[in-house]
């Protein structure tokens, strides 16, 4: 559910560019596996399919933004990918490049977050689509550098790429979910220059090739692995990967929008709004309070108390009736337990245990006072 950034004809050009600057260019000349003739057609026929799919608007017919978002409905999802990347970083060596996209796509999210109080991708500090192709996608040991230091650069730089094109795409009204695709074919048209920078003067002292010269080739690998096994279970131990990111909820957004943070309130509606769609009726009566108290938009407020007096909440009712007389003033009321199961889920699967004392519980760990007050009385 991004919030589009506002449309600008820099973006679209800059996105251009990104494109056609290596199609133009093509690879050094030079003979290496990755850079041959039927590697480079390949990648550039890459390149024009991608940029085909955001220059005419046909990302639809590909049913990534469904694949992208349901791929969170599972538990424990990070960790599934974490584990089903072990053997290729074992038996291929491409743990730094996963280390270092994830710990530099990280790093920016708890700066984003410092600098504005929300989250740059706003239900996670790395999208699980992202995470994946972190792991399964720009790792392809042929057309990844040679070098130690080569593939920690290339890592940092998928990370930044994608944290870059998530800017953009949005800021054109582009899907998204390209952002972990576009830079790929481009990046693998980079190898070449990404080992040769690696190997200059200037960055030698930074390699870690040099430490632990002693260890064979899958040892190394272990070691990688290690470090990346620590690094993910303090990440998953403090939200910054895992199924409980405070993005997804609605506190977290009804606090941050009271705060006026960037983009917190139309995402916020947004999330009403989608929650709404999915018969929550308390979420159909907060999209119309905000409808008229941010946007003056009577006609999406009316129908919005409407759908919400359809579904059984009461004080829908009374704001649709209070609408018609002319009245602008509304009041808002607390989630039902109907309302709980669709509200809790956040950007995850359904919730399947939709017992009252469990989905107050839910309610209370996400920040929800209603919640906490009726899991510790749960009469009316």
């Amino acid at each position: 559910m991004p919030v589009a950034r506002p449309r600008t004809r820099l973006g679209v050009t800059a996105l251009a560019a990104f494109f056609l600057l290596p199609v133009s260019t093509g690879p050094a000349a030079g003979p290496d596996p990755i850079t041959d003739c039927t590697t480079t057609a390949g990648l550039r026929a890459a390149i024009a399919a991608g940029g085909s799919y955001v220059f005419t608007c046909s990302g639809d017919i590909t049913w990534g933004v469904d694949i992208a978002t349901t791929q969170f409905y599972p538990p424990h999802v990070y960790l599934m990918l974490f584990l089903i990347g072990l053997p290729g970083q074992f038996f291929f060596g491409v743990t730094p490049m996963t280390m270092a996209a994830v710990v530099t796509t990280y790093l920016f999210g708890l700066m984003y977050f410092a600098w504005t109080g929300i989250y740059f991708f706003f239900d996670s500090y790395i999208p699980i689509a992202v995470f994946l192709g972190m792991h399964l996608l720009f790792t392809d040991p042929s057309t990844s550098p040679r070098t130690e230091l080569g593939r920690l650069i290339f890592g940092a730089l998928y990370g930044l790429s994608t944290v870059c094109l998530y800017y953009l795409l949005a800021t054109m009204g582009a899907p998204t979910f390209y952002d972990k695709l576009l830079q790929v074919p481009i990046m693998n048209l980079s190898v070449k220059m990404i080992d040769r920078a690696a190997r200059s003067e200037l960055l030698r002292a930074f390699d870690p090739a040099a430490l632990g010269r002693w260890l064979a080739p899958r040892q190394r690998n272990l070691a990688y692995m290690s470090v990346w096994a620590i690094v993910f279970g303090v990440m998953s131990a403090v939200d910054g990967v895992g199924d409980n990111h405070p993005g997804q909820f609605v506190p977290f957004w009804q606090q941050a929008c009271a705060e006026a943070r960037p983009y917190a309130c139309p995402y916020l509606d947004d999330m009403q709004q989608t929650h709404c769609v999915r018969e929550s009726g308390w979420s159909c009566n907060e999209f119309g309070v905000s409808a008229v108290e941010r946007g003056s938009d009577f006609a999406a407020a009316a129908e919005s108390f409407q759908r919400g007096c359809d579904l059984g909440f009461p004080t829908s009712c009374g704001n649709r009736d209070r609408l018609s007389d002319g009245a602008r003033m509304f009041e808002r009321g607390a989630p039902t337990l109907n309302d709980y199961p669709i509200v809790l889920r956040g950007t995850k699967g359904p919730i399947s245990d939709r017992t009252p004392s469990r989905l107050y519980a839910r309610a209370c760990e996400q920040g929800w006072p209603d919640g906490c007050r009726r899991s510790n009385d749960p009469s009316p």
